[in-house]
């Protein structure tokens, strides 16, 4: 990949992340990454090939990420998909906040296509560590009610203190996926 390419889709990602699809420009990329919007047209037909392009590149180097972390981690892959989602999602703030935005507001076909594409390895290494524990229940199912579970966990976090009326409340990625790990074994879901 060029470097003006690279250029392009690391601003694209950025600004799709902090101000979703809709609210940002060819302009704006072309104006922030120093360049033409005719050359920002030679690298990406349109706007819907750009956020395509940028989902893909953060979300496949996500998943080599994730290949990466399991690897490390070979006796307990439920545990270590577990803690890395969990870190994912509370530190690479592109990464979450483009994948809420695409659940919240984003194209369906855009969605079907990044789930059957870049989006469906993780998932199969993601139903392979459920797959070590039960086997009486579906490892899909288990699996995307463990991502959902993951997702709205983190999601809520900014509530929590409010919620529970503990102000001082500030938990950290290994606390958060350890309270998750917790309630998936007292569930029984996994073994």
């Amino acid at each position: 990949m060029s470097d003006m390419r690279s250029q392009l889709l690391e601003t694209a990602a950025r600004l799709f992340a902090e101000r979703g699809y809709e609210a940002v420009s060819m302009r704006n990329i072309a104006r922030l990454v120093g360049v033409t919007q005719a050359n920002l047209y030679y690298h990406f037909r349109d706007k819907a090939d750009l956020i395509e392009a940028t989902l893909a590149s953060v979300f496949e180097a996500c998943a080599r990420d994730l290949d990466a972390w399991l690897a490390q981690h070979p006796s307990n892959q439920l545990e270590a998909f577990v803690r890395w989602f969990v870190r994912r999602l509370m530190t690479d703030r592109i990464f979450a906040r483009l994948l809420y935005r695409e659940l919240l507001d984003g194209d369906e076909a855009r969605i079907a296509t990044l789930s059957s594409t870049v989006l469906r390895q993780p998932f199969q290494s993601i139903v392979a560590a459920v797959e070590q524990g039960r086997t009486d229940i579906s490892a899909k199912e288990v699996a995307l009610s463990l991502v959902g579970f993951a997702l709205g966990q983190v999601l809520i976090l900014p509530l929590a203190p409010g919620l529970t009326g503990d102000s001082e409340r500030s938990e950290s990625v290994d606390q958060v996926a350890s309270q998750l790990l917790a309630l998936i074994q007292s569930a029984s879901v996994v073994g």
